[in-house]
């Protein structure tokens, strides 16, 4: 049986849960999701598995089965957890990889219910881990179109689609290295990195994860950073 505090640690350090409330949050919500896109056997399944603080989380019946991305329930869980659609994304993943820990025939079983990022992470995800990430412990997950254009409805000044996302900034030609320094540094922070190059107004800037050619939830983090870079050098500072 899978227990609590395992999937707890599993959510904190590989969804990158800012605390436990959020966490034990993410663990109801993805609990949830994955009960109602399942069949009745695996969903029992669960329901004998998952830990008893969780089982009030399952529901008796069948929602609806998975959608063919990831998209749709990662943005019900975002809902419920309170958290940006993207990150939802990265929680499932992390409780789907608990369970792989915990229960491996149970993750099979659901991996053959769900879209096939989700899959990846209940079949193996360590290997997922890898193909995903940049070098960090916390892997970023692939943004499906649905999610990236709920993301996209606060990065308004952002433009592009799942394999790169695109900022132009005119700016005078003597503030873009201030700006491109402050936003390399950001970048240092997060472990991640960015294109730039000049435009006849100012400079263009890119984020995608090389790595698996797409973009990912570190790049919606990325253009955050960029974001706060050009805010701050565009009035002065």
């Amino acid at each position: 049986m899978i227990t609590y505090q395992e999937l707890l640690h599993h959510v904190i350090q590989e969804g990158n849960a800012v605390d436990d409330d959020e966490a034990r949050r993410a663990l109801e919500a993805v609990t949830g999701e994955l009960a109602r896109h399942t069949d009745p056997d695996t969903r029992e399944y669960l329901r004998e598995q998952m830990p008893a603080a969780l089982r009030d989380h399952i529901p008796r019946q069948r929602g609806e089965p998975a959608p063919d991305t990831s998209g749709a329930m990662a943005v019900n869980v975002a809902e419920i957890v309170g958290c940006p659609p993207e990150k939802g994304v990265r929680l499932m993943g992390a409780v789907l990889a608990g369970i792989r820990l915990g229960e491996p025939a149970l993750a099979d079983e659901l991996a053959d219910q769900l879209p096939e990022e989700l899959a990846r992470w209940a079949r193996d995800p360590e290997g997922t881990r890898g193909r995903g990430d940049t070098g960090q412990t916390d892997a970023p997950s692939r943004l499906d179109q649905a999610t990236l254009e709920r993301a996209l409805e606060r990065l308004t000044s952002w433009e592009g689609d799942t394999a790169g996302l695109t900022r132009e900034v005119e700016l005078p030609r003597e503030r873009i290295t201030p700006l491109v320094n402050q936003a390399e540094r950001a970048a240092r922070r997060l472990g991640h990195s960015f294109e730039h190059h000049l435009t006849d107004t100012g400079v263009a800037f890119t984020v995608r994860t090389t790595g698996v050619d797409a973009v990912t939830t570190r790049d919606i983090e990325m253009a955050e950073r960029i974001d706060e870079a050009v805010d701050q050098i565009g009035s002065g500072g």
